[in-house]
């Protein structure tokens, strides 16, 4: 039987001796493991300490390869925090129970389990079962066990459920940058408007600047002119006294 085996360790260096012991017997009696990760919940975050992949040797590119990978590539996602809170908080206190740990999805249980400075080994595995077991005997832990085919059709769905929020983000991303893109041109109609508004104002008292000025320069004009008829009149009139004086002088000086 094929089975994705997750063992949740409580002391971190037997997790350690756990893991080399793996690395150094993969072929056990009764089982066979193809990948294993050994893995660390820290600042809340799932992160790979050490791996063993068998595709590196057989260069097996089937449809099981890299499995684990893609497992602790989603428990250490935003969709595993998720589902750790989700699962945690709706089973409670139950869920540290063993027929529960089994009878809910891998994704579910592992990222329910793993706590801050947890560490833990996934590992892809052919056993009769349950003879992977006794690669952690005498080893702290707390193991889960579930069927490969089904842990694929998990990653399958959680793929497609990542894929889904990532769209989802996306369009949400798009919707608010259109609101910014609306508000930012309502604002620059608005600017505009403002912009124009304020070049109208500044015409208009350029223009009534202009008129006073234009009005000031007739009121001197028609004060020169009135100035100079005036100067004109008293010339003229004594132009006529001058011409008098000299008709009434000649005539005298004439005799007449």
């Amino acid at each position: 039987m094929e089975n994705i085996v997750t063992a949740i360790f409580n002391v971190e260096s037997e997790a350690y001796q756990a893991f080399t012991q793996i690395r150094q017997k993969p072929f056990g009696e009764g089982y066979v493991v193809a990948e294993a990760s050994l893995i660390k919940c820290e600042n809340d975050a799932i992160t790979v300490v050490e791996a063993i992949d068998a595709t590196a040797v057989t260069a097996d590119d089937t449809a099981a390869g890299m499995l684990v990978g893609s497992i602790v590539g989603i428990l250490g996602g935003p969709l595993g925090v998720l589902l750790g809170a989700t699962v945690g908080a709706a089973t409670g206190s139950t869920f540290d129970a063993a027929d529960t740990l089994n009878s809910v999805s891998l994704l579910e249980a592992t990222a329910a389990k793993l706590y801050e400075g947890d560490v833990a080994i996934v590992a892809l595995v052919q056993e009769e079962e349950p003879a992977f077991d006794a690669a952690f005997k005498g080893f702290d832990t707390t193991i889960i066990r579930h069927f490969a085919v089904d842990v694929m059709d998990e990653v399958d769905y959680a793929r497609e459920v990542e894929l889904e929020c990532a769209n989802l983000a996306k369009q949400q991303m798009r919707a608010e940058r259109k609101a910014e893109r609306e508000e930012k041109r309502a604002e620059r109609k608005d600017s505009f408007k403002e912009y124009f508004s304020t070049l109208k104002d500044q015409y208009d008292d350029n223009k009534a600047e202009r008129q006073a000025e234009r009005d000031a320069k007739k009121a001197k004009f028609e004060a020169k002119k009135a100035e100079f008829a005036e100067d004109k009149a008293e010339v003229e009139a004594a132009i006529k006294d001058a011409e008098a004086e000299f008709v009434a002088e000649t005539k005298e000086y004439m005799g007449e």
